[in-house]
């Protein structure tokens, strides 16, 4: 009894694949415009999605770029300078350089002086120690920084506050509305594509008429439907992905 009842649902399955991919040929204009408007919503959809998540991701790169300089005026060792470099070790620092005035002095003279000899025109080095701190996020380059200024060795602290700030409001508004647009955009691909599937159906309104009359039950009406749709929307969303990776 099994056995025939799992021939009788093999068959089923059989009919209902073979009748969807007959309609997906019979109808086949009506199905190549079905493939092209799913495959056009998902690669809009898509290239939006890909761009939101890009453009957060630069803008959290830009941010986690963001620096805090450290100045000490005084003479150090190479010893004072990694007690110093230990010091600022603190959490949310990805990582401290140090930069001797002697190197920054020398870098300066070459790179800035066009064409003049400052060694002749100042006899001594301006520039103090530098300590370049690298954040982790930008959110907490004024917490570091306050925190920097307080060590006693660190005579000044600069960073570009106004920058960081307009940074982090710029993160939070393009996750905000990235997610907000997301979801208008997959509620409006969703509604796309079920217009389309419905367009097919009425497209063979005709045929649903003479099954019903023939006495077939709404299953085995509808059951070629849901194939054909799905085999329409899995061509539609490889055409797509394949669209997208190429982009």
């Amino acid at each position: 009894m099994n056995c025939l009842y799992g021939g009788l649902m093999f068959s089923a399955i059989e009919f209902f694949i073979s009748e969807a991919w007959t309609g997906f040929r019979r109808s086949g204009i009506m199905s190549l415009v079905s493939i092209g408007t799913i495959t056009v919503s998902l690669v809009i959809f898509g290239a939006f999605l890909i761009a939101v998540l890009n453009l957060g991701s630069i803008v959290s790169t830009i941010g986690s770029r963001m620096e805090v300089i450290a100045y000490v005026d005084k003479d150090l060792t190479d010893h004072d300078a990694s007690i110093i470099k230990a010091k600022l070790s603190i959490m949310g620092v990805e990582k401290v350089e140090y930069v001797p005035k002697d190197a920054a002095w020398e870098s300066f003279s070459e790179n800035f002086a066009s064409g003049v000899n400052l060694k002749k025109v100042i006899s001594k080095n301006p520039l103090p120690n530098t300590f370049i701190i690298t954040v982790r996020n930008s959110d907490l380059v004024p917490a570091v920084a306050s925190e920097v200024s307080n060590i006693p060795d660190i005579d000044e602290v600069r960073y570009s506050g106004k920058l960081v700030e307009r940074i982090s409001i710029f993160a939070h508004a393009v996750r905000l509305g990235g997610l907000i647009l997301v979801i208008l955009l997959s509620f409006a691909t969703l509604l796309i594509v079920v217009n389309t599937i419905r367009l097919t159906v009425l497209a063979r309104e005709t045929d649903i008429y003479i099954m019903r009359l023939v006495g077939a039950t709404d299953s085995f009406i509808k059951w070629p439907f849901i194939i054909e749709g799905v085999i329409i929307g899995i061509l539609g969303s490889v055409f797509s992905i394949c669209i997208l990776l190429y982009i």
